[in-house]
């Protein structure tokens, strides 16, 4: 008998679309790999009950991660506890981040206690050159799939989430 593909909740937190459209990447590449995706805004999820794993992402704002992204966290946080679980930020990476030839910016504060929390896995986020996002990343155009967002960033997304497929599939 074939098991039931993994289910995964992609969650996000974000006044804009582009964290939206990370997370829309993010579930594309995870049904590549056979899995069961649901994307929802962080704000509309009930219980994480019905998945096996968990992507939440929030828009980084002023420094701060998202608040429906917190929100999220802390309200689901025994759910959470109990299943595989990663967070992305969408927002300008470090100095570190570009100095490092792109290499992951450190998660913001919010986020680290929501991690810390929720017993999270691993962190990405999401910036573009020299530390600085374009004003619109990942925003859907006419055409399916295609973002104006730099590639390379698209690329990172999608190794990101084809690392979790891996890692869920593993478990």
């Amino acid at each position: 008998m074939a098991m039931a593909p993994h289910r995964v909740l992609i969650a996000y937190g974000s006044s804009s679309e582009s964290t939206q459209g990370i997370a829309e990447e993010i579930a594309a590449a995870l049904r590549e790999d056979g899995f069961d995706t649901e994307l929802r805004p962080a704000a509309e999820i009930v219980s994480v009950g019905p998945y096996d794993a968990v992507v939440l992402g929030g828009e980084l704002r002023g420094g701060r991660w998202h608040r429906e992204a917190r929100r999220f966290a802390r309200r689901h946080a025994a759910q959470l506890r109990s299943r595989a679980v990663w967070f992305f930020s969408n927002g300008p990476g470090s100095a570190d981040a570009s100095a490092s030839g792109g290499a992951d910016a450190p998660p913001v504060r919010g986020a680290i206690r929501a991690m810390d929390r929720t017993g999270a896995r691993g962190h990405l986020t999401i910036g573009g050159p020299a530390g600085r996002l374009p004003r619109v990343p990942f925003t859907r155009s006419t055409a399916p799939g295609d973002f104006s967002a730099d590639h390379r960033e698209v690329s990172r997304v999608r190794d990101w989430a084809h690392h979790i497929a891996n890692e869920v599939s593993d478990s």
